[in-house]
């Protein structure tokens, strides 16, 4: 089955948050610049998923659900995709993954605990360890020249400070895939320290061609670490509207301590629409999900290799996996800082970005998160969402292109 990937939905105008002109002049101080911020696509999902939809609205009924199959189906999904095989004793439904991760957080660390996460940050997991009281430990990743790497030593003095690891694999913003041997260290180090670890992997399934996904609870089997790997199909079936997730558990201890808190909140159970749609993707995705993740490996070929002959003043960060990207600004950030001191009324507005995000936004029509949402440390970055056609993906970078051209 072939599938058209160079026509983007055309989201003005509905309840997207990505394209909803308030948020988008709230990051880039422009409320007509077009959207390659959040981290949603702008493809139509799997015709299954929509078929599905479909059905749904036929039957106009929206009852109490009972899904006898759909952790069968998740399970099959990881097998076909993934090539790993998970028992249903080990699998729990989350309603989110942000959810799922909160209640783990919650459940298997104390208030003032100390919790690694490695940085750039996705800001939400900034958030919840000081909404729950705890204590971020930052862990920067190596960088140099472009490349993000896993810094071992640095991780281990990390680890030694903290209560519990809240990883990121595939790495959002930068892309970064961890090898097997990465996260075998991230493991043993873990239990040798006696200290959880909980793996956020909702771009695992969007990793491009030449890179390899390893699950942490796969990389986990011969080490016995105390593991719990989320994953969902929010970010590769484009449904991020919905809330779905998976927790996959190495202890049974702490699976059933977790499943008898949600049975204490009420949140066992998924809502009609998604747990449907989630089965629909998951049973018969496979073959979109391939050609999604061809697509979007070039549209980041496209970028590097644009960025490289024509913009060499930004440099396109590793970009493995998913459809968000660091670009690395720092050759310009001064200029650009400069330009907007000396136009405060120009880029006046835009204080849920930073520097870079408000002059790409008024000078390109191009909002992007600033990498200040990332870490202040970040402010010499921003990410850019490429889940969206090539074309468009290229029309921005030219029009970048003219707006640091005239910072000379």
């Amino acid at each position: 089955m072939k599938f058209d990937f160079d026509h983007a939905v055309n989201r003005r105008g509905t309840n997207s948050i990505k394209w909803n002109r308030e948020a988008i002049e709230g990051i880039s101080a422009n409320p007509d610049a077009d959207a390659f911020w959040v981290a949603d696509m702008d493809f139509p999902t799997e015709e299954h998923i929509k078929e599905a939809a479909r059905k749904l609205s036929e039957e106009a009924v929206f009852g109490y659900p009972k899904f006898d199959t759909l952790t069968d189906s998740f399970i099959s999904w990881m097998e076909r995709k993934h090539h790993v095989q998970i028992k249903p004793d080990e699998v729990v439904f989350a309603s989110g993954l942000l959810h799922g991760i909160a209640l783990a957080i919650r459940l298997f660390s104390n208030e003032g605990d100390g919790i690694l996460i490695p940085s750039p940050t996705y800001r939400p997991f900034r958030e919840m360890a000081a909404n729950n009281a705890r204590v971020m430990i930052d862990y920067p990743l190596g960088y140099e020249d472009g490349v993000y790497s896993f810094d071992r030593k640095r991780f281990r003095e990390s680890a030694e400070k903290s209560h519990m690891i809240l990883f990121c694999s595939p790495h959002n913003p930068s892309g970064l895939v961890f090898s097997r041997e990465e996260l075998e260290f991230v493991l043993r180090t873990a239990k040798e320290l006696d200290i959880p670890v909980l793996s956020d992997e909702i771009h695992a399934d969007l990793v491009h061609p030449g890179a390899v996904h390893i699950p942490m609870h796969e990389a986990n089997r011969n080490i016995g670490a105390k593991v719990v790997t989320f994953m969902a199909p929010s970010k590769t079936f484009n449904v991020a509207g919905e809330h779905s997730s998976f927790a996959i558990f190495s202890d049974d201890r702490m699976r059933k301590s977790y499943i008898d808190l949600q049975e204490a909140l009420r949140v066992t159970t998924p809502g009609y629409t998604i747990g449907t749609l989630s089965e629909a993707a998951y049973r018969h995705g496979l073959e979109y999900n391939e050609a999604l993740c061809e697509y979007l490996g070039q549209n980041c070929k496209a970028i590097r290799g644009f960025l490289e002959n024509k913009l060499p003043e930004i440099k396109m960060v590793n970009g493995e996996a998913s459809f968000v990207t660091f670009l690395d600004c720092s050759a310009i950030y001064d200029k650009v800082k400069a330009k907007e001191e000396e136009n405060p009324d120009v880029y006046k507005g835009g204080q849920g970005g930073g520097v870079l995000s408000r002059f790409f936004g008024v000078e390109a029509e191009v909002c992007m998160n600033d990498g200040t949402w990332f870490g202040p440390q970040y402010k010499e970055f921003v990410r850019f969402n490429y889940g969206t056609s090539r074309q468009l993906v290229l029309e921005a970078l030219e029009r970048m292109k003219k707006a640091v051209e005239a910072l000379h």
